[in-house]
C-alpha cells in the first residue's frame, strides 16, 4: 500500500465513532455564519427564509438529482458540495416556470416537487435513498471548518459590517454594481428575455443565469431581495464555493488532504505581498474581493469548479470517479456559460490541453475530443444566443493590461499617447513594462505552485486540463482590454480552477514524503514565511516611495533624470526581490546544515514549500484587520461619495415593487451618481444611478446606462470615461427629465402610451421635480420626505 493511499486513508479508520464530532463541528459553522448575517445588518428573519429557500429549492433537490444520475455513492460532505451546483440547475427550471407561467409556484414547492419525480423512478429511488460512501474523516472535516471560518471572519470584517441592509438615517453610498445586479434580478422576476434593466427597451447581452436562479429564490420565499443580492447571496456562495473545490481536489488527487490544502488556499492564504501598502500587493486581487464585488464572478466559480470536477472525472474515467456526477458535465456547462461569459472560455483552453496530451499519449482521445468539443460549442452558441454575437466592449489588446498598471506605477515615465480617446494608453519604457508585469504576475503564483507537480507526476489529459485552465485565464487577462478592466475576469474565473490543481499537486507530494518530519516541516515553513513577510513589510514602511514622492511634488511623477528607472522599479519590486532572497538564501543554508542527514534534508523542499505559501498569509491578515495603507474596495469604494440608498429610497422602492405591475416602467428624474441640481444631468455624469430600478425591480425609462452594450462598444472612440458618455438619445432623455420639471398632459401620455411609463419617481438628488404640477396631471401615491411617488393614467 503506497504512502498516498495510507494518507488518504488514516482519517477515516474510526469514522463511525467519531462521525458526530464533525457534524456538530457543521452544525456550529452554520450556526455562526447565521449569527454573523444578523449582527452585521441582516434581519434574523430574513435570513432564516433564505436559508429555508435555499434548502428546499436548491440544497435537497440537488443533492437528490447528483445522487440520481451518479453511479456511485459518495461520503455525505461530497453529496452536499455536488448538490449546491446541481441544485441550481434545479432553480434555472424552476425560474423558467416562473416566468413563463400565469402562475409562479414557490420556490420552496419546485424543489420538493423535483425530488418527489425522482423518487418516482426506481432506479433513481434506490440511488437517491441509499447510505452515502464512508466520509472523509474528523481531521479533514475539522480543516475545511476552519478555513471557511477564516472566510467568514474576513467577509465580516473586510464587508458584511460596512455594509448593512438598512442604509440608515443618512443613507449609504454602496457600491454601484451591486445595485446593478439587484437591477437584473428584477429583469428575471418579470421576463424570459431580460433586458437592460435602466433604460427600458434596450437589448441587454449579460450574463444572467445567476440573476434568474435568485429570481427564482425570492419568489414565494419572502426573502428581501435586497438583502438577498447585498449580502446573503455572495455570503452563501463562498461557503460553497469553498467546500467544493475541496471536493473536487480530493477527487483530482484521490487524497482527501487535497480538500483542506485546496480550501486554506483560497481563504487563509492570499496574494504574496511583502508590504503593508495594500491587501494584494500591485496584483489582481482573486477571492478576498470579487466574492462580494461581483454577483456573476461567484455564480461563475461554482459553475467553474463543478465543469472542472465533471471533465476531470470524465477525462480520466477511474473506479474513484464514478462517485463524480459526470453526466451534468453538458448541463453545467450551459450553466457556466450563462453565469459568466468568460467561464467557459478558459475552460476551452483546459479542453485543448487536455486533447493535445491525450493525442501526445494516446490515452482518453475521445473523451478529451467530447470535452473539448462541447465545452467550445456550447460557448460559441451562448455567444450568439445570451450575447447577442457582442462582445461588451472586449477588444484584443495584447499587453494591455500591463501598460496600464505600468502607467499608474511609473507615470513619471510616461510618453503621452496620440491617440484622442480616453482609453488611449501613453508608451512606456521596456523596462517599466517588465517591471509591472513581474509585480502583477509573481504574488498570484505562490498558490499555484502545486500544479506543476501534478502535470509533472501525472502526465494525463485530466492533470493538463487545469493546467490548460489557468493558462487560458492568465493569457486572456493579458491579451485582450475591456473599458472597465473586466478583461481580468479570464484570470479570476480560471483561478479557483487552479487552486484545485494545486492543491492535488502538493498532497500527491506530501504524500510522497511520508518518510520525513513533514508536519514539523511544514508547519515551521508556514510561521517562518509569514514572519518574513511582515519583517520585510515593517522595513518597507507604510508609505509607497513612489506615493511619497507625488504627495511632495504635486502629483507630477519623476522623470527618468530625476529618478533613475531602475530605482522607481525597486521602489515597487524591492520588498518582494528581498523576499526572494530570504526564502533562497534560507532554504539554500537549510540544506547546507542537513547535508548528512538524509531524512531532514528530504524535509527541506517541504519546509520551502510551506514557506512559500505562507507568504500569503499576510495578505488575508491585511483583509481581516483592514491595516492596510490603501485598504480594500470594500472600505474604499464609497468614501467621499454620496450616498446611493436612503431609508426613502428603499421604502419607496420597496412600495413600487407591491403595486406596480411586473411590466411596468418607471420614469426617473435621476440618471447620475452626482446630485442633479439642474434641469439636465450633470456635466460631469457618472451614469450609474441604479437604485430605483434595483429596488423596485421594475425597468427604468432612462437610469443609469453607463453597462449598456453600446455605451461600452462606444467607449473605445470617447473622449471621455466610459460611465461619464452622454446618453446616446439626447431627445429621449430630454422628455424624461421634461416630464418631471415641465410635465404637459401631451408629453405625459407619450410618455404612456408610446413607453409604457406607468410611474414617475421625483427624488430629491434628481433633476428638480414641479410637484404641484405633477400633482395636477398625475396621482400622487406615496409621499416621503425625500422621494415622491405618481401614478400616470391614461389620457381620456
Amino acid at each position: 500500500m503506497t504512502a498516498e493511499v495510507v494518507l488518504d486513508r488514516l482519517p477515516q479508520q474510526s469514522r463511525r465513532g467519531r462521525f458526530p464530532v464533525s457534524a456538530t463541528a457543521w452544525l456550529l459553522l452554520a450556526a455562526v455564519w447565521f449569527a454573523v448575517l444578523v449582527a452585521t445588518g441582516s434581519p434574523a428573519l430574513d435570513t432564516a427564509r433564505w436559508v429555508v429557500a435555499c434548502v428546499l429549492a436548491v440544497l435537497l433537490p440537488g443533492i437528490a438529482l447528483v445522487r440520481a444520475v451518479r453511479p456511485a455513492q459518495a461520503p455525505l460532505i461530497e453529496d452536499v458540495a455536488w448538490g449546491i451546483p446541481a441544485g441550481c440547475l434545479v432553480a434555472l427550471a424552476g425560474w423558467v416556470l416562473d416566468a413563463g407561467l400565469p402562475w409562479s409556484p414557490p420556490s420552496w414547492l419546485w424543489g420538493p416537487a423535483v425530488i418527489a419525480v425522482l423518487l418516482a423512478v426506481p432506479t433513481a429511488r434506490r440511488r437517491v435513498l441509499a447510505r452515502p460512501a464512508p466520509g472523509w474523516g474528523v481531521g479533514p472535516n475539522l480543516a475545511v471548518i476552519g478555513a471557511i471560518a477564516v472566510a467568514i471572519a474576513w467577509m465580516a470584517q473586510d464587508f458584511l459590517r460596512l455594509n448593512p441592509a438598512d442604509p440608515g438615517a443618512g443613507g449609504r453610498a454602496y457600491y454601484p454594481d451591486v445595485l446593478f445586479q439587484l437591477a437584473v434580478v428584477g429583469q428575471m422576476r418579470h421576463s424570459l428575455v431580460p433586458q437592460y434593466p435602466t433604460v427600458s427597451g434596450e437589448p441587454f447581452a449579460y450574463h444572467w443565469f445567476g440573476h434568474a436562479i435568485l429570481a427564482h429564490l425570492a419568489t414565494g420565499s419572502g426573502v428581501d431581495p435586497w438583502d438577498m443580492v447585498l449580502r446573503l447571496a455572495p455570503v452563501t456562495l463562498l461557503p460553497a464555493i469553498v467546500l467544493l473545490a475541496a471536493v473536487v481536489a480530493r477527487r483530482l488527487s484521490g487524497n482527501v488532504w487535497a480538500g483542506p490544502i485546496a480550501a486554506a488556499l483560497l481563504t487563509v492564504m492570499g496574494n504574496t505581498a511583502a508590504t503593508f501598502w495594500t491587501p494584494d500587493g500591485r496584483s489582481q486581487s482573486v477571492v478576498q474581493t470579487y466574492w462580494w464585488a461581483s454577483l456573476t464572478t461567484v455564480f461563475g466559480w461554482l459553475a467553474t469548479l463543478a465543469c472542472a470536477g465533471c471533465a476531470i472525472a470524465f477525462l480520466r474515467k477511474g473506479a474513484d470517479d464514478d462517485a463524480v456526477p459526470v453526466r451534468l458535465l453538458i448541463p453545467l456547462l450551459v450553466f457556466g456559460a450563462g453565469a459568466k461569459s468568460a467561464d467557459d472560455a478558459v475552460l476551452a483552453g483546459g479542453a485543448v490541453f487536455a486533447v493535445l496530451v491525450a493525442l501526445r499519449t494516446k490515452r482518453r482521445v475521445r473523451a478529451a475530443l467530447i470535452v473539448c468539443a462541447a465545452t467550445v460549442g456550447i460557448l460559441l452558441i451562448a455567444k450568439y444566443t445570451i450575447y447577442g454575437g457582442t462582445g461588451y466592449g472586449l477588444q484584443f489588446a495584447p499587453g494591455g493590461t500591463i501598460q496600464q498598471l505600468a502607467t499608474w506605477l511609473f507615470p513619471g515615465l510616461t510618453t503621452p499617447s496620440t491617440g484622442s480617446s480616453y482609453l488611449s494608453l501613453p508608451q512606456l519604457p521596456m523596462l517599466a513594462l517588465v517591471a509591472a508585469f513581474g509585480l502583477w504576475l509573481l504574488p498570484l503564483l505562490p498558490r499555484l505552485v502545486g500544479i506543476g507537480y501534478l502535470t509533472a507526476a501525472r502526465r494525463d489529459a485530466a492533470s493538463w486540463f487545469v493546467l490548460g485552465t489557468v493558462v487560458a485565464g492568465f493569457g486572456g487577462a493579458l491579451a485582450f482590454r475591456q473599458p472597465g478592466l473586466s478583461e481580468e475576469f479570464f484570470l479570476v474565473a480560471a483561478y479557483p480552477v487552479g487552486i484545485v490543481g494545486s492543491a492535488s499537486g502538493i498532497a500527491t507530494y506530501l504524500a510522497r514524503r511520508q518518510d520525513t518530519p513533514w508536519r514539523l516541516a511544514s508547519l515551521v515553513g508556514l510561521l517562518f514565511g509569514l514572519a518574513a513577510t511582515i519583517a520585510i513589510a515593517t522595513f518597507a514602511g507604510r508609505t509607497p516611495p513612489m506615493a511619497a514622492w507625488l504627495t511632495s511634488h504635486g502629483g507630477a511623477g519623476p522623470t527618468p533624470t530625476v529618478v533613475d528607472p531602475v530605482q522607481q522599479v525597486m521602489w515597487w519590486a524591492g520588498p518582494l526581490v528581498v523576499l526572494a532572497a530570504v526564502l533562497g538564501g534560507c532554504g539554500a543554508l537549510a540544506i547546507l546544515l542537513t547535508m548528512r542527514r538524509t531524512r531532514l534534508r528530504r524535509a527541506v523542499p517541504v519546509g520551502l514549500l510551506a514557506a512559500l505559501l505562507g507568504t500569503g498569509m499576510l495578505s488575508t491578515g491585511l483583509y481581516l484587520t483592514n491595516t492596510a495603507t490603501t485598504p480594500s474596495l470594500a472600505v474604499v469604494q464609497g468614501a467621499g461619495q454620496p450616498p446611493n440608498v436612503t431609508q426613502d429610497e428603499l421604502a419607496a422602492g420597496k412600495w413600487l415593487a407591491a403595486h406596480a405591475g411586473p411590466h411596468d416602467v418607471v420614469g426617473s428624474n435621476q440618471q447620475c451618481l452626482q446630485p442633479q441640481a439642474g434641469p439636465q444631468p450633470q456635466n460631469p455624469c457618472t451614469a450609474k444611478a441604479y437604485t430605483l430600478s434595483a429596488l423596485s425591480q421594475r425597468s427604468v425609462d432612462v437610469g443609469g446606462w453607463a453597462y449598456a452594450p453600446r455605451n461600452l462598444d462606444s467607449a473605445w472612440t470617447a473622449t471621455v470615461w466610459w460611465p461619464n458618455q452622454p446618453f446616446w438619445d439626447p431627445e429621449r432623455l430630454t422628455e424624461e427629465t421634461t416630464s418631471f420639471t415641465q410635465p404637459t398632459p401631451a408629453l405625459l401620455d407619450r410618455l404612456y402610451s408610446s413607453r409604457g411609463v406607468r410611474w414617475l419617481v421625483a427624488d430629491r438628488n434628481g433633476t428638480p421635480a414641479d410637484a404641484k404640477l405633477l400633482d395636477s396631471l398625475a396621482v400622487r401615491r406615496l409621499t416621503l420626505p425625500t422621494v415622491t411617488v405618481w401614478e400616470l393614467r391614461p389620457s381620456s
